[in-house]
């Protein structure tokens, strides 16, 4: 979507006065809402907003963090009543805006520990969006629900907002066991990455293979991915790579006045999209090299060996190796997938400490489950190349270049399977 060129600088918070009350800047709904774009790279616009809540000081008018507030209310029907004047404001704020800007999402934080079996169900925020003439379709609920959280009742919570048509975020989700459990029991709409998670994953391999195990659940789910807490472009571009469906961060924008958060966003968003492009372009463009050069090593045997009588294939495997170093392995199945011959493998030597974890499979082994095999019959083709994945004979990352062979003499059928060492092409 076109936004103006020009920029807006984000509020500057300040500490509030020290002797601030939180009850009566409740009483006196003395609140303001902010708003920080979510960036889909893909649609090359901002398609939501996340509200965020900040108390206003009645005497001093600086703004208050929602954490200094909640320091101040111990009653849960006062963090339930600051809650909701958060909400509030958010829905105000966001109606404005979508009025602008129609299509927009709404992100609307919800405090997890006031999710109580007393409070689910009362219908106070469908009666809310319905007042600000929202559609509930047009809302993420965002959550993030805590060990002391009550789950049954946030799980209701859940079902109860998902008839009404909201839709439903987690948020600081990473890749722990606790979390990864929330996001398959709660069945989100959209799963937000936890920012301590995105940030400096570009340069850290541990918090990208956290990153890759979000997006892998969550894309069997059916559910969306938000990196949150993007600080830089490289982690920015890094998340796209993992698969992330949109981006959110101060890298973009920090949150904002309601009418300035998407200003001066197209500029960065679209220099990012190409960013994006061309690495996919180099990605795609080395992929497919590699993959040629595959083929024409794999295709040269395939040929030197279809002259070959099937009883003296064997013998002849190793010769190949000399002419081809980037061969791994070379070995020969039937029709059902069984292995007919030795694994004839290149000469250099597996870790001692890992040859019992890879060995080359020998004569009689049965591959009917790998890829190179099904992939190959069960699509009825006479080639099939593999994506790269750890040889089991080596430890290397390869490719395996399947392919039938014909018998010259008798007619019968074979299938040649080649490993080629990914790193060697």
């Amino acid at each position: 979507m076109d936004t103006p060129s020009h920029t807006v600088e984000a509020v500057v918070e300040k500490a509030p006065g020290p002797d601030f009350s939180a009850l009566d800047l409740i009483e006196q709904k003395s609140a303001a809402s902010f708003f920080q774009p979510i960036i889909s790279i893909k649609k090359i616009g901002v398609v939501g907003l996340e509200a965020h809540g900040r108390g206003v000081d009645s005497e001093t008018k600086q703004l208050i963090e929602p954490e200094d507030l909640y320091k101040k209310l111990d009653e849960k029907g006062a963090r339930l009543a600051l809650d909701r004047l958060f909400r509030d404001k958010g829905l105000e704020g966001f109606a404005k805006v979508q009025s602008n800007i129609p299509g927009m999402l709404l992100f609307l934080n919800i405090d997890s520990t006031i999710l109580t079996s007393d409070v689910v169900g009362s219908g106070y925020l469908i009666k809310s969006v319905r007042e600000m003439g929202l559609d509930p379709s047009m809302v993420v609920i965002e959550i993030a629900p805590e060990v002391s959280s009550d789950t049954a009742a946030i799980r209701k919570f859940v079902e109860f907002h998902k008839a009404e048509g909201f839709l439903i975020a987690l948020e600081g989700i990473n890749n722990s066991r606790e979390k990864l459990n929330q996001v398959l029991h709660l069945n989100p709409d959209v799963v937000k990455l936890d920012p301590a998670l995105v940030q400096s994953m570009a340069k850290d391999a541990y918090k990208r293979e956290g990153v890759r195990t979000v997006v892998n659940l969550t894309q069997k789910l059916g559910s969306l991915v938000v990196a949150d807490g993007l600080e830089n472009e490289e982690d920015a571009l890094t998340a796209l790579d993992l698969g992330a469906d949109m981006l959110q961060g101060s890298y973009f924008s920090k949150p904002q006045k309601s009418d300035a958060s998407t200003l001066g966003l197209k500029a960065r968003i679209v220099f990012m999209a190409s960013r994006y492009r061309r690495m996919m372009t180099e990605r795609m463009g080395r992929d497919k090299d590699r993959r040629s050069r595959c083929q024409v090593i794999a295709l040269s045997i395939f040929e030197a060996l279809s002259e070959i009588p099937l009883a003296d294939r064997e013998g002849q495997l190793a010769s190949f190796f000399p002419r081809h170093p980037q061969l791994e392995c070379l070995y020969l199945l039937n029709q059902d997938g069984v292995q007919v011959s030795e694994t004839v493998c290149n000469t250099r030597k597996v870790q001692s400490r890992k040859q019992f974890l890879f060995q080359p499979a020998p004569r009689s082994t049965d591959h009917s489950l790998k890829e190179y095999y099904y992939g190959l019959t069960y699509n009825g083709m006479t080639r099939y190349l593999t994506e790269p994945y750890i040889s089991l004979a080596s430890g290397n990352l390869c490719i395996t270049f399947s392919g039938v062979l014909n018998d010259p003499g008798t007619g019968k059928l074979q299938i040649l399977c080649a490993d080629i060492d990914v790193s060697q092409v």
